[in-house]
């Protein structure tokens, strides 16, 4: 959710890494006091805190749209990880955790989950293969390991979908090439370094589709920082300061990469039409329809691997409940729960996966449709990403502000095997610092 030869599934490495982030959400209880108070009410409403902010706050608002009982929503933005150790009044009730390493604020913090609300597909998911109390229901899931494309523009000049490395820089170059697409002013890549976690989401893509057993490593709670200077990481950073150091490759070029956010970088193929592809998680659909782009003009494929049996990065939304958990917040929980539950969501914005395979996937897009089977697959290895593992002190952060010092070098001529190997140094040096 390895490689023969890894140091140990990485169901095992995270389960220990959600007790390992204890310590972190603990000293972080008392900076959330104050956003719980001031923003939750009191009384018999569920409170439910979220991450989620925008688009997605207003689609999780037309999911309880249908809950017949009283609810507040509390968003706590990256706040997220202090619901669980806050202890106030106003605090949540129910919480829509976003990162695995943030799940377990000391278990003692949260109420196990109703034993009928499991299902077995869901150890895949939270690498909880045991018989042992639940404290974590898998709602949402997000594919990342995805490449949105432009597939009448890979039609109309015989272009495939790459499913190698190799493949990929030979795609690109013959876009750079072609006098009616490079020439025109269409690149092959968009990319969003002003957002240094889709520079991360890359780099995590390379090293997990190609070198997996370095990536579980790297996921360990008790992974060496020297690791970071092995010669994978180094390997990885240098693919894809390769791929972005190409003249023409990323539209607009680097220096305007590092102003581009997320929503920018979608907006630079599917809107303005300067880019033929962008990686992004299976959620950058709620962007494309938010301008209206037709589903037949939007589509993916999964990130080039190594080797067909390479596991898949995921993220998602795990809902706990915080102890003591009054009637309500089970309540809520169970309609939540429900795989008919997530259908606004899906049929209104897009960009969701239901973490229970009941739900319908008919009402996804069919692009969205095979990315949900992919991650349902039971046969389809998947990981967690390794940013959401790393947390964000010395890991998360770390890694996005190395990768936007990636690109600037790289913008400024440095060569790409020479800013690999400062990026793998910085991050060593990174990790060191946070044990």
């Amino acid at each position: 959710m390895g490689e023969p030869g890894a140091a140990s599934p990485v169901g095992v490495s995270r389960r220990a890494l959600l007790r390992a982030g204890a310590l972190t959400t603990a000293t972080m209880g008392l900076s959330g006091c104050s956003v719980l108070a001031s923003t939750a009410g009191v009384g018999d409403n569920v409170r439910v805190g979220v991450s989620w902010s925008a688009g997605e706050l207003a689609a999780f608002r037309a999911v309880l749209a249908g809950y017949s009982g009283g609810y507040e929503l509390v968003p706590l933005g990256d706040d997220i990880a202090s619901a669980l150790g806050a202890r106030t009044a106003g605090r949540p009730d129910l919480v829509a955790m976003p990162q695995p390493g943030t799940v377990s604020a000391g278990i003692d913090d949260l109420e196990p989950l109703p034993n009928d609300l499991w299902r077995s597909e869901y150890e895949r998911i939270t690498g909880e293969e045991t018989d042992d109390p639940h404290y974590a229901l898998p709602f949402k899931l997000a594919h990342s390991s995805v490449v949105w494309y432009r597939p009448k523009l890979f039609t109309e000049h015989g272009l495939e979908k790459p499913t190698s490395w190799e493949e990929w820089l030979n795609l690109n170059q013959r876009i750079i090439d072609d006098p009616r697409l490079g020439g025109a002013g269409i690149a092959p890549l968009a990319l969003g370094g002003a957002d240094g976690w889709l520079l991360a989401v890359s780099f995590e893509n390379v090293l997990l589709r190609h070198f997996v057993g370095t990536y579980d490593a790297l996921s360990s709670p008790n992974y060496h920082p020297k690791s970071w200077r092995g010669r994978d990481v180094v390997k990885a950073l240098y693919m894809l300061a390769t791929m972005w150091s190409v003249p023409g490759a990323v539209s607009g070029g680097l220096d305007r990469a590092l102003v581009l956010q997320y929503p920018d970088a979608v907006q630079e193929v599917f809107l303005y039409r300067r880019a033929a592809m962008v990686v992004a998680p299976d959620y950058a659909e709620s962007v494309i329809r938010g301008f209206g782009t037709p589903e037949e003009e939007y589509d993916t494929f999964t990130f080039p691997a190594h080797k067909p049996t390479a596991p898949i990065a995921v993220a998602g939304d795990l809902l706990v409940l915080v102890k003591p958990a009054r009637k309500p917040a089970e309540d809520l929980l169970r309609y939540l729960a429900d795989p008919r539950a997530p259908l606004p969501w899906i049929r209104r914005t897009g960009g969701f996966i239901a973490a229970n395979p009941l739900t319908d996937k008919s009402h996804y897009s069919e692009t969205l449709k095979d990315r949900a089977r992919e991650v349902h697959d039971q046969t389809q290895r998947i990981r967690f990403r390794l940013a959401d593992q790393l947390g964000s002190v010395g890991g998360r952060d770390g890694l996005a502000l190395v990768l936007q010092q990636l690109v600037r070098e790289l913008a400024a001529g440095v060569p790409p095997a020479t800013v690999a190997r400062d990026a793998a140094r910085k991050m060593a040096a990174i990790a060191e610092a946070a044990r």
